[in-house]
């Protein structure tokens, strides 16, 4: 996992958000917000087939793409494309949506090449990392 600086280094992808597992109202509050942030940001949402699909194919859909399918997916928040700046700025602002997320990532050369399914897989193993660590260092810090 590599740490996102304030650059304007552009990261790898397209310029797109995937949203996945969030409700019609979510959503569409969703596509406001990713508009609001860009007009040329592309805006793609889960499809029910998508757990067998490559994540760069679901990456190649259409704007908008399956705004209106609910899907059971956690509710994940996948970007490409952005600049490490802009990436910080949109899930500082993103937070503001007060919209509960289980997983974020960004688009690498590595994960586009995945199934959907094992790349959310992957992220809710490394997201169980990071809460573990956490929970070591808030209990480390208590005993200090």
């Amino acid at each position: 996992m590599e740490r996102i600086r304030e650059t304007d280094k552009r990261l790898f992808g397209e310029y797109a958000v995937l949203y996945a597992g969030f409700s019609k109202q979510e959503r569409q509050r969703l596509i406001e917000f990713s508009r609001s942030h860009s007009k040329n940001l592309k805006v793609l949402f889960s499809c029910l087939g998508d757990t067998d699909r490559v994540v760069e194919d679901i990456f190649r859909g259409d704007d908008g793409r399956c705004l209106d399918e609910n899907t059971d997916y956690p509710k994940t928040v996948i970007m490409s494309g952005f600049s490490e700046k802009e990436l910080l700025e949109f899930l500082k602002k993103f937070k503001g949506l007060d919209i509960p997320v289980q997983l974020v990532a960004v688009l690498t050369e590595t994960s586009k090449d995945w199934l959907f399914k094992d790349l959310i897989e992957e992220l809710k193993k490394e997201s169980e990392e990071i809460r573990k660590r956490k929970a070591q260092s808030n209990h480390k810090n208590q005993s200090s």
